[in-house]
């Protein structure tokens, strides 16, 4: 891309380069070529060339050297990254010394960078492999959580509480601490409600959701869950009381078909008077027409569109009982 001449550059404002950048979103050459041409253009241009930031142990030497760029006051990424990735966060890495003679030090792999909070002002989505708190506190823009292979249970309300604007949180092969009922033993005056909307879990326990009750119930407006068992539906149900009066949209995925989860899922649903959409997600149709075929008996509330959504395609009906006619 050629610079622009001085009378362009009169000619057409600022508003309209950034137009015209944007358009090259996925031109990531051209993008770079043009930071090269106008100071007034890069702010645009690296926004589009770094949308995300992943920093892994793997590559620690990377990462300190992106710390050590994000840290100095020249830098020009801070405001674009929305996105951060921080696999391994507390990962124990180990540095040797030897100005001054051999000396071992061992730090967490967060602690290496201690820039990353203080100058990503603008990260709206964050994944990480375990709790690095510090972290956590700091970053009070993160709109999008994932949680990979983390214990959830009392600390799950920990993250909700550090992260107020949290409106999507995504837990991915979570173990789980089963909620058994009473005090969290966090302080009162921490539990406060949350703007979070949707929960998704994926190949994951759900028997710590009882931990989430007091969290979640005044905004949750969907509930996505796979690899569901049976002996845990109850935990969905008494989940699901909790959060009946927000709840539009549930997505369900059995990790097998048990013809008696058929019969109690108009059960579970009963408590949910604002859902508008039941996605059920099975691995073949046949699987689909077996489970159909048992539960259709005992229809779910009307006014629920239900979503069957198998290997062949999606079905689209009322109720139980019309969807079984149709597959």
């Amino acid at each position: 891309m050629s610079s622009p001449s001085s009378s362009s550059s009169q000619i057409l404002p600022p508003e309209l380069w950034d137009i015209i950048l944007d358009h090259l979103h996925d031109e990531r050459s051209t993008l770079l070529a043009s930071s090269l041409v106008c100071r007034s253009w890069v702010p645009t241009c690296r926004l589009h060339l770094f949308p995300s930031l992943s920093l892994s142990p793997k590559h620690i030497p990377r990462a300190v050297s992106i710390d050590a760029l994000l840290a100095n006051p020249h830098s020009t990424i801070r405001s674009a990254v929305r996105a951060l990735s921080l696999p391994g966060a507390l990962s124990p890495i180990q540095l040797l010394h030897t100005r001054n003679g051999s000396i071992l030090t061992t730090f967490t792999f967060a602690a290496l960078l201690p820039n990353l909070a203080r100058h990503l002002p603008r990260v709206t989505e964050l994944a990480l492999s375990d709790y690095p708190w510090p972290l956590l506190t700091s970053l009070k823009t993160v709109e999008r959580l994932t949680l990979t292979g983390v214990c959830a249970g009392p600390a799950l309300l920990r993250v909700v509480d550090a992260l107020p604007l949290l409106a999507e949180l995504r837990l991915e092969n979570v173990t789980a601490i089963p909620y058994r009922g009473g005090n969290c033993g966090l302080n009162e005056k921490l539990r406060l409600p949350t703007a979070l909307q949707k929960l998704s879990i994926h190949g994951s326990s759900i028997a710590f959701l009882g931990w989430l009750e007091s969290r979640f119930a005044p905004s949750l407006i969907a509930l996505s869950i796979d690899t569901l068992v049976s002996h845990e539906l109850h935990y969905l149900g008494e989940y699901l009381r909790t959060v009946a009066g927000t709840l539009q949209e549930l997505e369900l995925a059995f990790f097998d078909v048990d013809p008696l989860d058929a019969l109690a899922l108009p059960t579970l649903l009963e408590p949910c008077m604002n859902l508008k959409i039941l996605r059920l997600h099975f691995s073949s149709v046949e699987d689909a027409r077996a489970f159909l075929a048992f539960g259709g008996q005992e229809p779910c509330a009307s006014g629920i569109e239900i979503e069957i959504v198998a290997e062949e395609g999606v079905r689209i009906a009322g109720d139980l009982g019309a969807l079984s006619d149709q597959i």
